[in-house]
């Protein structure tokens, strides 16, 4: 018998509030959407996924939305850990299709304290407001933080 761990985490979308409002949302749902129903040990699928919604609110606070959508992700599974940098490697693959700012991991075990794990991009490098269309997010235009072994 295994131990449990709880993996989850969000996904802070690009916030913009122009014409690349709708067409962010709209690439980020079909990346998401475009994860499999099923995927090999360690599992990133999209039943893992949900992504906050303002559709029924007035364009008045309380907004769910502001300056970006989360895209929030968790699972909780058996002993998972021993296969983070497979499930690290896939997560950063789904982060290159996404338009997003801040993503963060929080990671627990039986036998550990929370770990959190974030990535972050560097608008220095990187901005959404200069492309036509949004293609792969090199990994050398973002910063990651937390303890890779």
């Amino acid at each position: 018998m295994g131990m449990t761990t709880s993996l989850y985490g969000c996904i802070i979308e690009h916030g913009v509030y122009n014409e690349l409002r709708e067409k962010i949302c709209s690439h980020n749902d079909l990346a998401i959407n475009s994860l499999p129903s099923y995927d090999e040990w360690p599992p990133l699928t999209k039943q893992m996924f949900a992504i906050t919604q303002d559709s029924n609110f007035p364009r008045t606070p309380p907004s769910y939305e502001y300056w970006g959508r989360a895209i929030h992700f968790g699972g909780n599974f058996k002993s998972i850990e021993y296969e983070w940098k497979e499930w690290k490697a896939k997560f950063e693959n789904l982060l290159q299709k996404l338009i997003w700012r801040e993503a963060f991991v929080h990671f627990k075990t039986e036998y550990t304290d929370v770990q959190t794990f974030q990535w972050k991009i560097d608008s220095n490098k990187w901005s959404p407001y200069d492309k036509i269309e949004f293609g792969i997010i090199n990994k050398e235009f973002w910063n990651f933080q937390g303890d890779q072994t």
